[in-house]
């Protein structure tokens, strides 16, 4: 070790040290230092993705305070990732491993997008009244990825702007603003979100690429009605969200009962008729929230996933402290709920607005190293 430093410990004595290890996070770090710790450590084949859990007085139309990630099990543990950036401890977003912290709930001077695994930061140009922020791609990873950032409007209301590296402020994307966005996806170079009504707005981010324009916006009138032909007519639709999935786009749709529907594939823009039912997924789950980034996943590449079945993180209308709940597309039945962190955990005064809003995949667990090969 004198000569090699610690990238020359041996591989059994590293593999032992691997086996020792508490916590998911503590098996992404150990992947993190070097090429020869990840080829003599194993993978975390527990592994599933967080949730970033915190409280917010207002619902989404202000960032999270108090939040912290936590592990989708039974009393939801805390996990211990690492120390934010000094000054920001408000969180507006959750997208492809990122967070993305602000300094102040309501009118913040610093916006950073942060890695908790690998302690990376990149600064943003800020918005004050700044509600949420999403990611098109991994920044490190993509040479073309963006922001879309939303602001409030009014006191229910939200607008949309954009961002792109190479531009040196926010352009107003959607002035005419939306109720409150609930969930937002990414597909084929376009962004898709979806408000408290139910109207769909899509983004193409391949247009307004000469930082004056601002990119092409369609907006679809509230999908309830095209909703009812489900069979659900005697129970209202409590949320919808698009999700994309293995090159295609998902249309999801829970019901007021402890299940959820089905999905079904579509192409919004072109036609909200033109649909088919899906049933089975094949290894891929969906993992949809009250506010966030909404993302499909393999169980083959994260074995800890229960295949063909929708995550979703939300108190549900019927068990206030049910926090997650995992439903299985084919049988058409919620397998699993999970319950709210242990009550010493949630300060009293807060216990109401404590809540989960996304699901978080740490950058590290979609690196090539966790994949089957």
């Amino acid at each position: 070790m004198a000569s090699g430093g610690w990238s020359s410990l041996r591989a059994d004595l590293l593999g032992e040290v691997s086996g020792l290890l508490p916590s998911d996070a503590d098996h992404l770090r150990i992947h993190q230092v070097c090429t020869h710790w990840r080829a003599s450590t194993p993978p975390p084949v527990a592994y599933s993705p967080w949730v970033l859990a915190g409280s917010a007085w207002w619902c989404g139309l202000v960032p999270i305070r108090d939040w912290s990630l936590r592990l989708p099990r039974r009393g939801a543990p805390r996990l211990d990732a690492g120390d934010p950036p000094a000054g920001l401890p408000y969180c507006c977003g959750a997208s492809f491993g990122w967070l993305a912290l602000v300094d102040d709930q309501r009118f913040p001077t610093r916006l950073v997008l942060w890695d908790p695994l690998s302690n990376t930061q990149i600064p943003l140009p800020c918005l004050s009244c700044l509600t949420r922020v999403f990611l098109s791609d991994d920044p490190l990873t993509s040479s073309n990825w963006a922001a879309i950032a939303t602001q409030l409007k009014g006191l229910v209301g939200q607008t949309a702007l954009f961002w792109h590296p190479r531009d040196a402020t926010w352009t107003m994307m959607y002035e005419d603003g939306t109720y409150e966005i609930e969930s937002m996806t990414f597909h084929d170079g376009k962004a898709y979100y979806v408000d408290r009504e139910k109207n769909i707005i899509i983004c193409d981010l391949g247009t307004g690429t000469d930082g004056d324009l601002p990119p092409k916006i369609t907006r679809m009138e509230p999908v309830m009605n095209s909703l009812w032909r489900w069979d659900h007519s005697f129970h209202p639709v409590r949320g919808v969200h698009l999700v994309a999935c293995n090159d295609d786009l998902l249309l999801v749709a829970q019901v007021y009962k402890p299940e959820w529907t089905s999905c079904e594939t579509s192409c919004p823009g072109v036609s909200l008729r033109d649909r088919e039912r899906v049933m089975d997924l094949g290894d891929h789950s969906l993992f949809l929230g009250d506010s966030g980034h909404t993302f499909a996943l393999s169980s083959k590449e994260f074995p800890a996933i229960k295949p063909n079945c929708i995550y979703y993180t939300g108190k549900a209308y019927y068990d206030n402290w049910c926090w997650i709940s995992v439903f299985h597309l084919k049988s058409n039945k919620v397998l699993e709920e999970v319950r709210c962190p242990e009550p010493e955990e949630v300060k009293q005064r807060e216990a109401i607005n404590w809540r989960p809003y996304a699901w978080f995949c740490p950058r590290a667990a979609r690196a090539p190293f966790h994949k089957q090969q």
